[in-house]
């Protein structure tokens, strides 16, 4: 009897095993922006995330895009239960975690490492959360710089009346092109490298991946060249409804990006690494000071009359940078 009632008991225990195991992985969308698809950078690194995301109870299934404007219409028509955009796309949904990639606000990994460290605590993470949307993880893009056709473009005043290549839904990069009197031609992140590349505008700014990925090598030709001077630190976020997901889930997903940032960190910078040392144009130390103080006037302009960064991010990252670099002039007014 002894036997008997041991193997019932073995076999109930067995099967509450098995149910157990089989709600606890509740199925979940996860819409993937990605410029290369299913065989992509992100959207392998994304893989990662999915196993690492059935540890906390959720079995997602991917689909690629390759249209970021498509993958965010599904997510906003509700067929997706989370998405990954770039950042500047994240803004039209969530103008705080939007903010990140603001113009000139980040000026190195490390700092973009120090600002996801942040938002991988609980109290951090509660930033990322509104009535209406939750950001799970962010992942880092690449620094973003300007590609000109003629390198002896090296200065800003030397932009005015050039046709510049800019996002359509970007009214941040529209602000700043405007800003320096440039030309804007409307584009967005299917057609811009083929516009420089066939010289249909003579700049445009990419993160350096897009050197070789899409082919703007063509554009500089023998006399273009990339200006070393960070525009802004572009960042892939997973973006999902307030209410799909629990804050514990949220927490852990946060955490995940931030303790892997250093992986993602490392194609970013190999992408840096591997354009050529001739194709990058120095900029002078007297001129990048010029430019920090357009860029914050800018951003401040952004804020207050164009509303379109947020306060709160825009102070965050101004701790950031002056932790890293405190004789910035910007430190001692605190006007961000």
């Amino acid at each position: 009897m002894k036997f008997k009632l041991s193997a019932l008991l073995t076999t109930v225990f067995a099967v509450c095993l098995g149910f157990g195991s089989a709600v606890a992985a509740e199925s979940k969308s996860l819409c993937i922006y990605d410029p290369s698809g299913a065989n992509g950078d992100i959207f392998n690194l994304m893989k990662d995330y999915k196993a690492a995301a059935g540890g906390w109870g959720v079995d997602f299934a991917m689909k690629p895009y390759t249209d970021e404007k498509t993958a965010a219409e599904d997510f906003k028509a509700g067929r997706c239960d989370a998405v990954v955009l770039t950042s500047t796309r994240v803004r039209l949904f969530h103008k705080f975690a939007g903010s990140l990639e603001a113009m000139g606000a980040v000026t190195s990994y490390d700092q973009l490492a120090t600002v996801v460290q942040q938002f991988a605590t609980p109290k951090g993470g509660a930033l990322l959360k509104t009535p209406e949307y939750n950001i799970l993880g962010l992942f880092p893009g690449g620094a973003v710089w300007l590609f000109v056709r003629d390198r002896s473009v090296d200065t800003v005043p030397e932009l005015a009346g050039k046709r510049l290549a800019t996002l359509d839904y970007d009214e941040a990069a529209k602000t700043m092109v405007r800003h320096v009197g440039a030309s804007m031609v409307p584009a967005d992140l299917g057609n811009f490298a083929g516009m420089f590349n066939n010289g249909n505008v003579d700049a445009c700014y990419a993160p350096a991946v897009a050197y070789k990925a899409l082919e703007l090598y063509k554009g500089l030709g023998k006399n273009g060249g990339v200006a070393r001077y960070v525009l802004s630190q572009l960042t892939f976020q997973i973006v999902t409804k307030a209410a799909t997901f629990t804050d514990d889930f949220a927490n852990s997903s946060r955490k995940w990006g931030a303790d892997n940032f250093a992986r993602y960190r490392g194609i970013v910078e190999k992408g840096d690494k591997a354009m050529p040392a001739n194709v990058w144009i120095d900029i002078a130390p007297a001129d990048k000071e010029k430019y920090d103080t357009m860029f914050q006037e800018v951003r401040l302009r952004l804020r207050d009359e164009v509303k379109v960064y947020d306060k709160g991010m825009l102070t965050l990252l101004r701790r950031v940078r002056c932790k890293a670099e405190p004789a910035r002039a910007e430190c001692a007014e605190q006007k961000e």
